[in-house]
């Protein structure tokens, strides 16, 4: 039968968008950016965002004491995953973490800043409000958040699909952190669900532009008998290190790191000319540094603290690689620093190994003796330290004697260290311990803090023994902030802070933990403490060993740095 049939409207219908919540698409975004943990503490403005994350079982909550070790926390984590989040409640709460988020955006970590605040009725009709200053604005916090953040969006049901995607975009490109606010009553709004992926903000460069950066690239590098690389922290962020490598060996070219890149060049590699810091730098990695004809700056931030007092490295022709490329005065928007090492990699051509540089160690150490009756101090907690680490560590170092003792050890293949050593907001790392084990939790972490800097996050302890995690926790007991103490009148009594029995704390903080609680005053007795912890951690155990130190001993390192900032009035 030829008869035409007719068609049910439903026949010729467009399949209906899928819907999901405000929250949901966000919460969607983050996982497809491979975020698997959230950060923050429970308030009434942020409930239904929680709630959200409650059902999603890609996402773990990670309940944490305070909002700043939230923000510690999510920053941690977001360097070794490439994104982290954090949500808190609005004003109390946000303002507690601003100066987690404000550190993230120092060092150049995509941190999203999820804000739950009151619901719109309430916002429209200027109600007062708890947590927020007398009045009806509500955007006095956004406009501090401004100030940290490389993108903010204060949600609503009709725009909250493209803002999302245009603020978690820039938060993955300029690698820095983002806000976001969702009020009450929009977090739980149906919006269509996200449909394709995330998509990228910006452009590839201008092919015109990337020319000419090449172009200059071989003018700079053609004479030169004498090219260097200097690594800096961006070259993690953006995922270029297997390029850096790629180019020391076309180029056979020497590489030093600063100390916010250590672990980022295999220190194994011959070409690896050691940390540069400076006037503190060994003689191999100031050579190669500041007698090189032309620098290559891989992703470097110049700061004091990572260049030993100074500001920038001695005069010399550079190429400096970050957001966008620059030779001497000349910048080449739009070319990043993964189509400048391209280019680099094109145009350098072998040189034969720097004679100046034979046989010059790119490390230098001091054996403390073995003895048993031998009181610890710095070099030999660093020697045994030293000892202990095994491939592929964490080894993360709050700033301070920990940051800068732990920058002058030679890392074994694949082991990493983590710090915070531009923004070098002291307490840092012990929440940090925690987003770095969520983030990579086949790798052993290995934990070194003041006593001052676990005091600023003691109660983060808890947090991350809760989590039956088993970290190895090196508590550094010298009886208060010694760096300030080597930097100005080491006698005065403000540098001093009580006295706490650390070996007591886990129990207090996590009861069902079982950590295993040693103190070493001797190096002999840092070594024993050390071989426990390996077999305990090992089984599964973690361990919290104090180490008690003078009070006025300091690492080489961050003594040349003190003595620098003190010079300066810094």
């Amino acid at each position: 039968m030829n008869a035409v049939m007719a068609q049910s409207p439903l026949t010729n219908s467009t399949p209906s968008r899928p819907m999901t919540t405000v929250a949901g698409y966000l919460l969607t975004r983050l996982a497809e950016a491979g975020l698997a943990s959230v950060f923050g503490v429970p308030g009434d403005y942020n409930l239904p965002i929680l709630d959200a994350i409650a059902g999603r079982p890609e996402l773990a909550w990670i309940g944490m004491a305070t909002e700043q070790g939230a923000g510690y926390a999510a920053d941690s984590y977001a360097r070794l995953r490439g994104i982290g989040a954090l949500v808190t409640t609005f004003g109390v709460g946000e303002l507690s973490a601003i100066n987690a988020i404000a550190g993230a955006y120092a060092e150049s970590v995509p941190v999203v800043h999820i804000v739950g605040t009151p619901a719109l009725t309430a916002r429209d009709d200027g109600v007062v409000l708890h947590h927020n200053l007398p009045g009806g604005d509500y955007g006095h916090f956004a406009r501090m958040a401004a100030e940290v953040t490389a993108a903010q969006a204060d949600l609503r049901p009709d725009t909250a699909p493209e803002e999302i995607d245009r603020v978690l975009s820039i938060a993955l490109r300029t690698s820095r952190p983002v806000y976001l606010t969702i009020p009450a009553n929009v977090a739980t709004a149906s919006v269509p669900a996200p449909m394709g992926r995330l998509p990228q903000i910006g452009q590839d460069p201008d092919p015109a532009v990337l020319a000419a950066f090449a172009a200059h690239v071989r003018r700079v590098l053609g004479p030169a008998d004498r090219v260097s690389v200097l690594v800096g922290h961006l070259a993690a962020r953006r995922g270029v290190t297997d390029q850096v490598r790629d180019l020391a060996v076309a180029g056979n070219l020497p590489v030093a790191v600063v100390s916010a890149a250590k672990g980022d060049f295999p220190e194994s590699d011959p070409r690896f000319a050691g940390l540069y810091a400076g006037p503190s730098s060994v003689k191999r990695a100031r050579l190669a540094v500041e007698d090189a004809d032309v620098l290559i700056m891989v992703g470097v931030t110049l700061a004091d603290t990572v260049l030993g007092g100074a500001h920038r490295p001695p005069g010399t022709r550079r190429i400096d690689l970050g957001l966008q490329a620059r030779i001497g005065d000349v910048t080449y928007p739009g070319v990043d620093l993964r189509e400048a090492l391209t280019a680099l990699t094109e145009a350098v051509r072998p040189v034969p190994p720097r004679a100046d540089l034979a046989g010059l160690p790119a490390w230098e150490t001091s054996a403390a003796s073995d003895g048993r009756d031998r009181k610890l101090t710095q070099a030999s907690l660093w020697a045994r330290v030293q000892d202990f680490l095994r491939p592929g560590d964490l080894l993360i170092a709050d700033q301070g004697t920990a940051f800068y003792g732990a920058a002058e050890l030679t890392l074994p293949d694949g082991a990493h260290l983590v710090g915070q050593p531009m923004w070098a907001s002291i307490g840092w790392t012990l929440p940090g311990a925690l987003g770095v084990s969520l983030a990579a939790p086949d790798r052993r972490v290995i934990l070194v803090a003041g006593d001052g800097a676990m005091q600023q996050t003691a109660a983060e302890l808890g947090s991350l023994l809760g989590q039956g995690l088993t970290p190895v926790v090196i508590v550094i007991n010298n009886g208060g902030y010694t760096i300030e103490r080597t930097i100005h009148r080491p006698d005065a009594g403000y540098h001093e802070i009580p006295a706490w029995d650390w070996t007591q704390w886990p129990a207090a903080v996590a009861p069902e933990s079982s950590t295993v609680t040693l103190r070493a005053s001797s190096s002999h007795g840092l070594a024993l403490a050390l071989n426990a912890a390996s077999h305990h951690a090992d089984t599964g155990r973690p361990v919290l060993i104090e180490a008690v130190l003078g009070a006025s001993d300091v690492p080489p390192l961050l003594q040349d740095l003190t003595q620098a900032l003190a010079a300066s009035g810094q």
